[in-house]
């Protein structure tokens, strides 16, 4: 089990096992006819969606790899079961839950299991309070593949994982009492975050985005705006529409529903540094493993119930370890939704860094944060403590603070519009 930093690059092992064993059997000898190669050892990549799976596949072929992900095409299914893929990529409803897909790959020499992103296993094959059906059942029933392939061994990858879920795979994959764990800090320290309380009317709580794009145009930095559901996504693309009808190239959406040309349309745009897109609006659907080239702003409008998945969302941004920021925004509305963990980094009174690391580190990993942290580029609530009067300021928090400013001189009088994070809103228990 292996909790690894976004960038770190988990997915090296896996991806170069069967060419280096390969060329190792070549240089003691042991070499196969290539029949016999078509029928050798396999990977298999449990992989939780498809976007991931469409980037990864399509990097190894670059390089020369065998490699396919099933339901990609007719095809790309047949090479599989004839064992022409060596790197096989599926999601677990694939995995597990087809019935005549798992019969197919009983007959595979399948080496290594890799489960990606295993931390989906809880937060998305259960439900943490039983209330409802799970999200994607499947998800659980992962550890099944164990019994398909007894003598694989198994490699679990996450870059955000907290410690009670490390137990729950843990159980769920079955792993050996001594089975090896390497867990590294999630911790971006180049990531600065920011937490500010908006008004409920999304013009009003978003209007720094129109004032910003307007003056700035191409360039404006390029930036995520996280939404919780589908609807807010929407409303805010059709606002920014709205308002910049002549700007609609530097913005668009992605989501669940995005058609599938538009999506891979926008993938590109993201890899492409040159690309003039400087907004893009989504949903979680653009999610795990999506590298975004000079990226350096990321807005969560509406946080995700799950502190994982806000750990995710922020970590998208400074990929390239340049200074970016993480702003997080929320009414009174979104405070109902999520969970006691996240609402915590909401309320915090002292470093929003450190509530958020204590989900994911222990005790004295946290010490030696705390003694790491430098307060100029920490969270906005460390950034008050600073007296230097030299701190950085990205041009996301400029346009941010000048819409607070702004709103919080002309709006005072009422509560609603405040921007400002107040930490003892007790109504919004």
């Amino acid at each position: 089990m292996a909790v690894l930093p976004t960038g770190f690059g988990k997915s090296l092992p896996y991806q170069l096992y069967l060419p280096v064993a390969r060329q190792l059997k070549q240089l003691a000898g042991d070499s196969h006819s290539e029949t016999e190669d078509v029928f050798d050892e396999k990977v298999i990549v449990c992989c939780p969606l498809i976007s991931l799976m469409q980037d990864q596949v399509q990097q190894m072929k670059k390089k020369g790899m065998r490699v396919g992900f099933k339901g990609d095409s007719a095809e790309t299914d047949k090479m599989i079961e004839d064992g022409e893929i060596d790197l096989i990529y599926a999601s677990p409803e694939t995995l597990v839950g087809d019935p005549i897909w798992r019969s197919s790959l009983r007959r595979l020499n399948v080496k290594v299991i890799v489960v990606d992103e295993f931390h989906t296993i809880a937060t998305w094959g259960e439900d943490e309070d039983h209330q409802k059906a799970a999200f994607r059942k499947w998800f659980s029933y992962i550890g099944e593949l164990r019994s398909l392939f007894p003598q694989a061994s198994v490699l679990a990858l996450s870059a955000t994982c907290t410690k009670k879920i490390r137990k729950r795979v843990v159980k769920v994959l079955s792993m050996k009492e001594d089975y090896t764990e390497v867990v590294l800090s999630p911790n971006k320290s180049n990531i600065k975050l920011i937490v500010s309380k908006v008004h409920k009317d999304l013009e009003i709580a978003l209007c720094f985005l129109v004032d910003g794009l307007n003056e700035l145009k191409d360039t404006f930095p390029r930036t995520i705006i996280y939404c919780t559901s589908i609807k807010d996504t929407c409303n805010i693309f059709t606002y920014l529409a709205t308002e910049l009808p002549v700007l609609h190239d530097l913005f668009d959406m992605y989501h669940s529903e995005t058609p599938d040309e538009q999506k891979n349309a926008i993938l590109h745009s993201l890899k492409d540094g040159q690309s003039k897109l400087r907004i893009i609006i989504a949903t979680s659907a653009l999610g795990m493993g999506i590298d975004v080239v000079n990226c350096h702003s990321v807005l969560l409008f509406g946080l995700p119930k799950d502190i994982v998945d806000l750990i995710q969302e922020i970590g998208r941004v400074g990929r390239d370890g340049q200074s970016a920021v993480a702003i997080l925004l929320y009414n009174q509305y979104h405070m109902l939704k999520i969970s006691k963990d996240v609402k915590s980094i909401l309320k915090t009174t002292k470093c929003r860094r450190i509530s958020l690391m204590e989900s994911f580190l222990t005790d004295k990993q946290i010490e030696q944060l705390k003694s790491e942290i430098g307060v100029h580029t920490c969270c906005d609530l460390c950034g008050i403590a600073c007296l230097c009067g030299t701190c950085e300021i990205t041009i996301m928090e400029q346009l941010l603070k000048k819409s607070t400013v702004s709103e919080t001189s002309t709006s005072s009088s009422s509560p609603e519009c405040d921007t400002d994070y107040d930490g003892t809103e007790d109504e919004m228990n």
